[in-house]
């Protein structure tokens, strides 16, 4: 039996892509990447002084400044064509569809013979060039459910989905001593008082802290209060299959919200999978059908110190294995792709 065959197009944002793509191969797809920002328009020059000076011409009489992008796009499209050609692909799979140009989206479109389907794991409003594409996908995915049922998206078909966890890697818990809280993310100035206030009460609790921020601006990491208790610096920028190793090394995991989006992240999904405690702020992951009080604290600034010790203190509860696999790449590629057999997932609303 033949493979079945894939285009992934998404960024290069923390090396998930090739996690999705070793994910993608694990069952058994054949996967053609396609960037849309590749290293041969990165660093674009132009080919002769004729195109030189006549966007110069342009920018300067016209005020037109778009004749370089209009070359980068006619190079990657050329590119890209030459790329995909004397082959047809089961399905496409474009993920955060506005960081590609029109054009190249329909170039995949025409080199894909069943689906080609679009996620977009940032909130519609936050990113709206997206809007115009979505007409052009088989089917469309989105991860706020907000989009759903926002009035202003009411003539799209638009479907929900979760974010998953990767299936392939099996945890394998890393024997240590004490327990280890587990944290890695960027800096947002929206969510420096909630780290702040999680970072005091476990190591009140005397929980061994693994807060990852990696940044070195000093005027960021003086925002953080107990800021040697952090590991900062760019240099500790951590890759997603990293990540997954320091998961299987904790005992916690500690998802602290980013304030633009409407969703869960894939924190809360690897504390289901690897069987580890879950401090979260927020409130929406009451919602799923996975959701259980001695495993998931949801805590804000003022119950975080109350709440904390005796959710420490409590052994974890089993959950139905059948929800777990539920929420796996294997099982979120088949509701994406309109694969059977599958449990369908969908957002609480």
């Amino acid at each position: 039996m033949s493979k079945k065959s894939i285009i992934l197009g998404m960024p290069k944002h923390n090396n998930i892509v090739v996690e999705i793509k070793k994910n993608l191969e694990y069952y058994d797809y054949d996967v053609t990447f396609v960037d849309s920002n590749p290293d041969y328009i990165k660093q674009f020059k132009y080919q002769n002084n004729m195109d030189r000076v006549h966007h110069a011409i342009r920018k300067v009489i016209y005020r037109d400044k778009s004749y370089k992008s209009q070359l980068k796009e006619k190079l990657l499209l050329e590119k890209t064509d030459r790329y995909l050609a004397m082959k047809q692909y089961d399905y496409s799979l474009i993920i955060r569809p506005d960081t590609y140009p029109l054009s190249l989206l329909q170039l995949i479109k025409s080199y894909t013979c069943k689906n080609m389907v679009g996620y977009q794991w940032d909130g519609l409003n936050r990113f709206p060039e997206v809007i115009p594409m979505i007409d052009l996908f088989d089917n469309f995915f989105v991860f706020d459910a907000n989009d759903t049922k926002n009035i202003d998206f009411k003539n799209y078909s638009l479907k929900g989905i979760t974010n998953f966890y990767f299936d392939m890697y099996k945890p394998e818990p890393v024997k240590h001593s004490g327990t280890i809280a587990y944290f890695v993310g960027s800096h947002i100035p929206g969510r420096v008082s909630a780290v702040n206030t999680c970072i005091k009460e476990l190591y009140k609790n005397n929980i061994k802290l693994n807060f990852i921020i990696p940044t070195n601006d000093i005027n960021k990491i003086q925002q953080y209060n107990l800021h040697h208790l952090i590991t900062f610096g760019m240099e500790n920028k951590v890759s997603f299959y990293e990540n997954l190793r320091n998961v299987n090394k904790s005992d916690i995991l500690v998802d602290i919200i980013n304030p633009v989006h409407n969703g869960l992240s894939f924190r809360v999904y690897e504390a289901l999978y690897f069987k580890k405690k879950l401090i979260t702020n927020n409130p929406l992951v009451r919602n799923y059908d996975f959701y259980n009080p001695a495993n998931i604290l949801i805590w804000d600034d003022e119950t975080l110190a109350k709440t904390l010790p005796d959710f420490l203190a409590s052994p974890m509860k089993i959950i139905n294995p059948e929800i777990v696999k539920k929420y796996s790449f294997g099982n979120w590629i088949k509701n994406i792709l309109n694969l059977s057999p599958n449990q369908k997932i969908k957002l609480p609303l």
